[in-house]
Formats: structure tokens, sequence, C-alpha cells
């Protein structure tokens, strides 16, 4: 007993220690400089006592001046600090303590220590790999930033313009609309990479700073800011796949029906809808530009989404504070709407994006039948849309515990979908340090 709890205090302690790393001061990537020079390169590895203190010097350096900032890179880690403290006195308001979200929330902590094997190797490469590029401001707000994680191919960091074109992948992350970060991406996003595709992963506000009309607003600005400059990267623009995870899958959707609403318009000239349903700050981006769109572990029926969330620790003043309007913002009956109102222009159906839904039939968050019912009303309506299932999957195993333990049916999946330029038939892989035995004590404790 003595030892296990001796584990968990060392795994706690490592946990904050790589917050701490994170949240080290840096520098804004403002433009992104291809090529490394030596001084960017991290420092080698030495041995010897003689330059044991030198090259710890070097590394504290290096790191300042590479690592990420979980709240904005021009921010400290005294204000970081001070920002989370304010912003978790500000969300324990609207959860008010006690409730079923501290079960929650210890389930949430014990999942993540006994993760940690397999979380340290991707999490430490994500930190120190220049083909990963972190920080970009796609917005003027402290969370509009995104990474982007470059394939492995040397071309593309030595002329990324004369590189070729490579297929591109938009990875919203999930987080129940309230904990969702760009780095929740660290291990889809190198996953990707090794397979040729460049991964863009964008941070958007979350309650209670932003409702989910502030949320779909990040996410169509980023989107737009991919589109104006992913060509630099050695993105092929004619593929650009968006996905998205759990609330990521949820406001993405609304953000492409919105965009193909908009489109059906401005195609046959009616205004039957009223604009107060549409998110303010529309960016320009024409949806019929995406080839395809992936939901993964979506709620896209908010109705019946909600009683699972309450029962599960979120509070119904949260949900109220999140959704201004239940109907318009769950995608599945934002869809009925232009439907029975004759909104969408066939034309625009046609040039849709193909639309890919995915979902463990285990799921507790969001059952998978909400994935099989969008998928056939988007059939309905004419959209090309396909839904499969993983059997025996619970919320987070395709996005977490089945890339840490092998070859998963998600990224194989997601490779066939965004057409990699990478022939290897062989799934990807990260390095598996994660026991299977605490493998197992994870999906445990795992509250999704």
């Amino acid at each position: 007993m003595s030892s296990l709890l001796a584990f968990l205090l060392f795994a706690f302690l490592l946990t904050l220690a790589l917050f701490a790393v994170a949240a080290w001061n840096a520098t804004p990537s403002e433009e992104f400089e291809y090529g490394l020079s030596s001084d960017d390169a991290p420092p080698s590895p030495r041995c010897g006592p003689r330059v044991v203190s030198k090259n710890v010097r070097k590394l504290a350096k290096w790191l300042k001046r590479n690592t990420i900032n979980p709240v904005h890179p021009s921010i400290g880690l005294r204000k970081t600090f001070w920002l989370l403290y304010h912003f978790t006195w500000e969300l324990l308001w609207w959860l008010r303590a006690p409730g079923v979200w501290c079960i929650q929330l210890f389930r949430l902590v014990m999942f993540t220590m006994m993760m940690l094997p397999g979380f340290i190797p991707p999490f430490l490469n994500y930190l120190v790999d220049k083909r990963i590029v972190k920080n970009i401001p796609y917005g003027k707000s402290m969370r509009q930033l995104l990474d982007i994680y470059l394939p492995y191919d040397p071309e593309i960091i030595e002329s990324p313009l004369n590189s070729g074109k490579y297929p591109v992948v938009v990875f919203i992350s999930g987080g129940a609309w309230i904990i969702g970060y760009k780095v929740w991406g660290f291990i889809m996003g190198q996953l990707l990479a090794k397979s040729g595709v460049i991964c863009i992963t964008p941070d958007y506000r979350n309650f209670p700073q932003a409702t989910v009309e502030d949320m779909c607003e990040d996410i169509d600005r980023s989107v737009d800011w991919v589109m104006q400059n992913v060509g630099k990267f050695g993105g092929d623009l004619k593929q650009v796949t968006l996905v998205g995870q759990s609330a990521g899958a949820h406001l993405s959707a609304l953000v492409m029906l919105r965009k193909i609403r908009a489109a059906s318009i401005q195609s046959i000239g009616t205004d039957t809808l009223s604009r107060t349903v549409d998110h303010k700050g529309g960016q320009d981006w024409d949806v019929t530009s995406l080839a395809n769109w992936v939901g993964i572990s979506g709620p896209y029926d908010i109705e019946k989404t909600i009683p699972v969330l309450h029962s599960r620790g979120m509070h119904k003043r949260i949900l109220k504070g999140l959704f201004t309007d239940v109907k318009s913002q769950s995608p599945v009956h934002f869809l009925e709407g232009i439907t029975k109102n004759n909104i969408l222009s066939r034309e625009v159906v046609e040039s849709a994006p193909s639309m890919y839904l995915y979902h463990g039939t285990s799921d507790v968050s969001v059952n998978c039948e909400q994935s099989a019912a969008f998928s056939k009303a988007l059939n309905k309506a004419g959209f090309k849309a396909s839904c499969t299932m993983f059997k025996g999957k619970s919320h987070t195993d395709p996005i977490l515990e089945d890339p840490l333990s092998g070859p998963d049916q998600l990224t194989s999946s997601l490779i066939s979908v965004v057409q990699s330029r990478n022939n290897d038939p062989m799934t990807p892989r990260i390095c598996h340090c994660q026991p299977k035995a605490m493998l197992k004590v994870a999906r445990w404790f795992n509250p999704f």
C-alpha cells in the first residue's frame, strides 16, 4: 500500500513539473522562419562532469525560448498561474461545491496519472520538436492561437514551398466546452505528421469566458486562417479536412452547417431563416473548399446530451450559460430546420465536403446513436455521409488509449480519409511506454 501511495505521489509531482515546464515564458511565433540554425536546435547530449553545468544552462535557455505557455506565450509563469487561479474560482462559482463534479475531477486526475507513462514521451517530443510550430496567433484573443505539426520530411523544413503539397487536417479538440485546449491534440498531431499530413490544432475560448457562439467564432476564424496561410507550410488547399472530437465535433459540425446555410442563401437568393441563428464574426472561407469533415464521438443533439451531462456532474446552470438556444445550437436540429425551410441549395450540397462520423459503442458520455442519427439526417438531406462504429470503445479510446497501446482504428481511418502521400500501409506508431496493467486501471478511472 505504501508503495502505491509513493508512486501516486511521484506521478502527481511529475504532472505538476510537466505543467510548470509547459508554463515557462516563451516568445510568440508570429512568423515562422523555415530552416533550423544551430542556435535553434536543442543542445546535444554530452557526457562528463566538466560539461554538465554548461549543458544545463544551455538547456534551460533553450527551453525558455522554445516551450509553450498554456495561456499565452507573452505571459510569464507568475501571471499564468494567477490567471489559472482566477479562472478556476470563476468556474467553481458556476459548479458550486460540493457535487458530483468533485468525484469526476478526482477520476480525471487519477486517469491522467495512470496514463503518464504513455503521455510523457509524446508530450516531451511536443515540447522540443522543431517540426511542431507552436503558438501562432490567428486572432487577437489570448486563446486564439494554434499549433502546426509538420510532416516528418526534411524537405518541408528546408524549403516548404518547394516540398510538394501535403494533406491538411484541422483538429478541434474536445473538453466538454470547459477544458478544451490545443495541446490535447499532441498525440493525434504527431501520428498524422508521421504519415505525411500537416495537422493544425487551434485553441479556442472555453466556458465561462465564452459561450458556444464565441467558440464557433474562434473555430470559424481559425479555419479562415488555415485557408489563407497553410500553403506557406506546404499544405494542399484542395485536401483540407476539418476534424472534431467530442465538443470539438459538435462545434465544427455547427460551424460547417452554418457555412453551408450561408452559401445556400447566397446561391439561391433566399433569406427565410433569421440571421439571429448565425454566429457573429463570420469569416469568408468557402465551405465547399473543405475536402472532408470528420466527427469523432460528437454530441449532435444537445437536448439529449444535457440530461447525461447533468447526471455526470455538469450542473444545468452551466449548460444554460453555455447554450443560448439549444435547438439552433444542435447540429441535427439545425440541419432539420434548414431542410424543412428549403434553404439548402442542390449545388452547395453536391459540392459540400464528404462527412465521416466515428463513435465507440461503449461511450457513456455521448450515446453512439447520436452519430448514427446525424449521419442518417445528413444522407437524407443529400450529403455524402457515413458512420462507423468502433465496437466496445469508450468516449476517449479512439484518441487516447488506443494510440498509446498500438495501431488503432481511428488513425488508420483518418489516414485513409485524408489521402496521405505516405504510401506505407502500416499505421504510424509513437513510443509505447504505457504498461497494460496501468492502462486497464486508467480505463476504470476514466470519467468520460
